[in-house]
């Protein structure tokens, strides 16, 4: 169980990233540590982990992204008893002090064929010439024997490296060391002895850390080391892709730091933002975006020309020319329902059949003493007042009368409240002062209304009395034949 668990912690170690020497980090210093097994004329001890440990230190320089040169040095104990009990009576064993140098040659996986060279996935396969020297004692089949034997060895293995860090790697190997001398044991086989007996091998096991001093080369800083910098020159701070260029977020060819609409393609003489109905401004400052405009209107279209965008235009099909107020309607100053564009009289209120210009009203107003007293309400209120039902009644008296004459309401607040609240309150106010004449008997026809808020006060709002007579409707009579 053991055994088990220490060969799964080893795959385990095994599965992650690539050593970090390369083209410019060419050095590399490794500390391994592990377990060397005997396989000879003992038994075999292969992948029983029981063996003494090991410790090893060794230098790698980068050749190409193929191939390191690795000068490979390890020392490690080494102890066995004889299992198979060759000579009867007598039991044979040995331990042996064993120091190795190897020069080998590495070819690395994460050479661009099969894994990147900067993958932190990085298999190899090693292998090479050395040196064993091994000091050694024990009960070998002539009898007690101590001796020390220099020997040249084939050094062969495969394993897996992990990058932590730029600087830092971690490694397991699995390697063959075989001394070319059979008698490190202290017994050499022989076909009457042991005939399934080779000359002894030994099988290590480590794991390692790899330092690489030094750091790679970032001239622009962004964290993509120049020889994988497609975007060398990065300005500081820039967020990159994996190729060291700025982001594109939108995939409009214009960098997310130089875009001012970085998520929404668009055009570089905006700077990377959009124009989408293609009229030169573009869509952040266009009020209309998906309708070309002018300039003048922010972009939203005018279909009659008459300078209020359609979006505005509450009478969008004004004849050419005409003078129009805010809302695109024609202008009619005096009120008389004719525009001033065709109303030959566009200061005083009149009709149609005189070309707006005014009719006699003076002397009907005179005649039934309407003053022009204003219509006064109470605060927040459309109820009408003594005073204003007097005047009312001398109008509904003047029209009664009077049947080719008509008469023009118009309800007005003060400023107190919202625009919305006070445009409902003066029609309110006209309203009521309406019905207060339709039950006077007048017709619905001969009455004209209109309603503006707080938007044309008779005095300053600023004062309470200015106020008072800015709750009001006021009133214009007409002739209507």
């Amino acid at each position: 169980m053991r055994k088990t668990t220490l060969t799964l912690f080893i795959l385990l170690l095994s599965t992650g990233f690539a050593l970090s020497q390369n083209a410019e980090n060419k050095w590399g210093f490794g500390l391994h540590f592990g377990v060397m097994e005997y396989n000879g004329d003992y038994g075999n001890e292969y992948m029983t982990f029981e063996q003494g440990y090991a410790g090893a230190l060794s230098i790698a320089r980068y050749l190409n992204p193929s191939f390191d040169v690795m000068l490979h040095g390890f020392y490690d104990r080494v102890r066995k008893v004889d299992e198979n009990n060759l000579m009867p009576g007598t039991q044979l064993s040995f331990m042996s002090h064993m120091y190795n140098v190897n020069l080998l040659a590495k070819y690395k996986f994460n050479n661009g064929y099969i894994f990147k060279e900067e993958s932190r996935i990085a298999p190899f396969v090693l292998g090479g010439l050395g040196a064993n020297y091994a000091d050694g004692n024990g009960t070998g089949e002539n009898g007690a024997f101590t001796q020390t034997l220099l020997r040249p060895n084939l050094y062969g293995g495969v394993g897996v490296g992990i990058r932590l860090t730029s600087w830092l790697s971690f490694a397991v190997q699995t390697s063959l060391e075989y001394p070319l001398t059979d008698v490190i044991d202290g017994t050499k086989g022989d076909v009457v002895t042991a005939p399934n007996s080779l000359n002894d091998i030994f099988h290590q096991n480590s794991v390692s850390l790899y330092f690489t001093p030094g750091k790679a080369k970032d001239s622009d800083g962004d964290g993509v080391i120049d020889k994988n910098d497609m975007c060398p020159d990065t300005p500081p701070g820039v967020a990159v892709d994996e190729n060291g260029c700025p982001l594109d977020t939108d995939k409009d060819g214009i960098y997310d730091y130089e875009d001012e609409c970085p998520t929404i393609p668009g055009l570089k003489e905006f700077n990377g933002c959009p124009d989408t109905d293609g009229d030169g401004i573009q869509d952040k400052e266009d009020e209309c975006p998906d309708e070309p405009g002018p300039a003048v209107l922010k972009g939203c279209p005018d279909s009659d020309g008459d300078g209020v965008p359609d979006k505005d235009d509450r009478c969008p099909d004004t004849p050419k020319g005409w003078q129009v107020d805010r809302f695109g309607c024609p202008i009619d100053s005096d009120r008389d329902g004719i525009p001033d564009s065709e109303d030959e009289c566009p200061e005083e209120p009149g009709v149609a059949e005189l070309k707006g210009c005014p009719f006699d009203v003076p002397t009907l107003m005179a005649k039934y003493s309407i003053n022009n007293q204003k219509i006064l309400f109470d605060f927040d209120d459309s109820n009408l007042q003594d005073n204003g039902m007097q005047t009312l009644n001398k109008i509904a008296e003047a029209l009664s009368n009077q049947q080719n004459f008509g008469v023009h309401l118009d309800g007005h607040t003060d400023w107190t409240g919202s625009n919305d609240y006070n445009l409902k309150l003066s029609e309110k106010r006209v309203a009521s002062a309406k019905r207060y004449l339709i039950g006077k008997g007048i017709q619905d026809g001969r009455i004209r209304t209109e309603y503006f808020g707080e938007a044309n006060p008779f005095m300053d709002n600023i004062t309470k009395e200015g106020r008072k007579f800015n709750r009001r409707v006021d009133y214009k009579l007409f002739k209507i034949k």
